[in-house]
């Protein structure tokens, strides 16, 4: 038969062009086949790895984010393109893969049969809202997301409803996730009420579900993709009915967490909680990968933040000390130290430079330790009214005034930094770090602990450390909730609650006060302290300042490591350095994976803690650790 009949006339260099195209395409699917075996050995997981398109650029900012958060959680984590997953997928199989939200949503067929070979021989994966909803082309799949096998359940329903595939949700966290993803007390409300969930309370019941809350906003709602069907596998939150926002699915001996809410989106405006608490849950729970500490020897800690605007709170201060307040810390204690006249709507002013009673608390609160830091700038109501009005010029001029004031009494710079009514936008994060402040109260990205936040879709400067408040629902000032009629057993219950979880899960905290406020609940107030006095006899507590964790921060961040398979495969090579000292650098590895290590190189103390092994290194600049797998890695359990 004429061959040219079917194909035109084929000259040699298309013969040897198919023939290349045909060993490629067998290549490829040889090795789509050996990673989808259910029999073929895949290394367990030693880092993560975040699959971006080809060509997209590192320093882009969403990449940066997720970078960010893997860094401030304490987690290895990689980029890679699609293609070199596609060329290199045995050599990454060492990595738990991440497919982000945002900036991801085109992917092609090859891709997304890969990953589904790769999960089934026994990869993780976090897939993540719309990563891969669409092709290369832009199209949604007629019927559903073609990554719904992946998911556990039916998504994307282009099909069926169209625009309205995508709404704007409640999101609701059930009762079982709530020891696996670690939201802070407070965070939230009870089904049925408006209550925050506290352990003065009843447990919730296996059923119910609790609605996270936001500062002055209540339940809050998120943008989610609509869902089909039941969701094959253990459920971690849902939305309206049985929608699923987040669980976790077994495929082959892999497993997916699928988490439908838009995570990149939220970090790059000040809503980071979520995303950091599923990829803390993802690394250290399911992929059991090792942990540096966010922590000094990965201790829980706790900052308290007094913010002190007006005269009149100089009879409260009194009853702080004798509720027992001066006798723990260091605390931020924050000023407003002017003006020496009532100021229409701002009270009667500290008037700190001529004022010697004011002067004597600033040097008794200096002379403790704690850390003296400027609330705004001179006149508290109105230079909020400044920094709203966008002008820059008078605003910096007040923050300038109230920082000459408190360096005057105390002898010594400013260096953290809280706003007045919460108002602080990214012009000013920039001025403060020109100026050498590392650390600032912050009412974005509420309940987390210091992160660098992005504000505008921009991260300020890699050392300047956002502090955010931590709220009892809808409120975060004492005045605010004796405002809405809160018990004091409740805000009793909070506080005991914020500090039991910094120490449980070895992270820290803010809470901030005006000292008024605290004078509304006063036995609320000195339980806690009784209480967290007990935690830090313990050691499982302690307090710090925003000053002092920033600088720690910045530290750890110039640690540089690696987890690696050894050369037996049976273990990780675990390698640590730093410019001058990992003294107070700890490393957290599941006792569920791994032996106690041993330590090759330099020095630290390796002890049981928990569900860890806990590796503190000492006074050395190098440190080299051999882990040794404690039970095969093929694991058995079920989400």
């Amino acid at each position: 038969m004429n061959r040219s009949l079917f194909f035109g006339v084929i000259t040699p260099q298309q013969v040897r062009r198919i023939v290349v195209a045909l060993l490629l395409l067998a290549a490829t699917s040889a090795l789509w086949w050996f990673a989808g075996r259910s029999d073929t050995p895949v290394a367990a997981p030693s880092r993560l790895a975040l699959v971006m398109p080809d060509g997209w650029r590192e320093d882009d900012v969403a990449v940066l984010a997720w970078r960010d958060a893997a860094a401030e959680i304490g987690f290895a984590l990689d980029v890679v393109g699609a293609s070199q997953l596609l060329r290199q997928g045995a050599a990454l199989s060492g990595a738990a893969l991440i497919l982000p939200d945002t900036v991801h949503r085109r992917m092609n067929d090859a891709l997304l049969a890969h990953l589904e070979r790769l999960v089934s021989g026994g990869t993780h994966l976090m897939l993540v809202y719309d990563a891969g909803v669409t092709d290369m082309s832009g199209r949604y799949h007629p019927a559903q997301s073609r990554l719904s096998a992946l998911a556990g359940v039916r998504y994307g329903l282009y099909g069926a409803l169209g625009a309205g595939m995508q709404q704007n949700q409640v999101a609701w966290v059930d009762a079982s996730a709530l020891p696996l993803l670690r939201l802070p007390p407070g965070k939230l409300v009870r089904e049925g009420g408006d209550r925050p969930l506290t352990t003065a309370q009843a447990k919730p019941l296996p059923q119910e579900a609790l609605a996270v809350a936001g500062y002055h906003y209540g339940r809050l709602r998120y943008p989610v993709f609509a869902t089909a069907g039941v969701f094959d596998g253990q459920r971690l939150m849902h939305g309206e009915g049985a929608n699923v926002l987040a669980g976790v699915h077994r495929l082959g001996r892999g497993e997916v967490l699928f988490v439908n809410l838009p995570l990149t989106y939220l970090k790059l405006r000040t809503d980071g909680l979520f995303l950091h608490s599923f990829l803390r849950y993802f690394a250290q729970d399911l992929a059991l990968l090792p942990q540096l500490s966010p922590m000094p020897d990965a201790q829980g800690a706790l900052v308290m933040n007094w913010h002190i605007d007006s005269a009149a709170a100089v009879p409260q201060m009194e009853q702080l000390v004798q509720l027992g307040a001066l006798g723990q810390g260091p605390y931020s204690v924050h000023l407003t130290v002017g003006p020496d006249r009532d100021v229409p709507g701002d009270g009667l002013g500290l008037n700190l430079a001529h004022n010697p009673k004011m002067q004597e608390w600033v040097r008794r609160f200096a002379a403790r330790g704690d850390e003296i830091g400027s609330h705004g700038g001179w006149i508290h109501n109105e230079f909020g009214r400044l920094v709203s009005s966008q002008n820059p010029a008078l605003s910096t001029a007040l923050i300038e005034r109230n920082t000459a004031d408190i360096q005057a009494v105390t002898g010594k710079p400013v260096r953290e930094y809280s706003a007045p009514t919460g108002n602080h936008p990214a012009w000013v994060t920039r001025w403060l770090h020109e100026r050498g402040v590392r650390a600032y109260y912050f009412t974005g990205d509420m309940g987390m602990a210091p992160t660098r936040s992005y504000q505008d879709g921009l991260r300020g400067a890699p050392d300047m450390w956002a502090f955010p408040v931590l709220s009892y629902g809808s409120d975060a000032a004492l005045e605010e909730a004796s405002e809405h009629l809160v018990n004091e057993a409740d805000i009793a219950a909070w506080l005991n609650d914020v500090s039991d979880f910094c120490a449980d899960n070895r992270t820290v905290r803010l809470v901030y006060f005006h000292p008024p406020g605290i004078a509304l609940f006063p036995q609320a107030f000195k339980q806690w302290l009784a209480h967290t006095r007990e935690l830090a006899g313990a050691g499982q507590l302690r307090w710090t300042t925003m000053t002092a964790y920033a600088a720690f921060a910045n530290r750890r961040l110039q640690v540089r490591w690696s987890a690696s398979t050894d050369t037996t495969a049976t273990g990780l090579l675990l390698q640590a350095s730093h410019p001058t000292s990992l003294a107070q650098m700890s490393w957290l590895l599941p006792t569920q994976r791994y032996a106690k290590p041993e330590v090759l190189e330099g020095q630290a103390q390796v002890v049981p803690d928990g569900a860890f092994w806990r590796v503190t290194a000492g006074n050395v600049a190098l440190l080299r650790m051999r882990v040794a797998n404690a039970e095969p890695i093929h694991s058995t359990r079920t989400p």
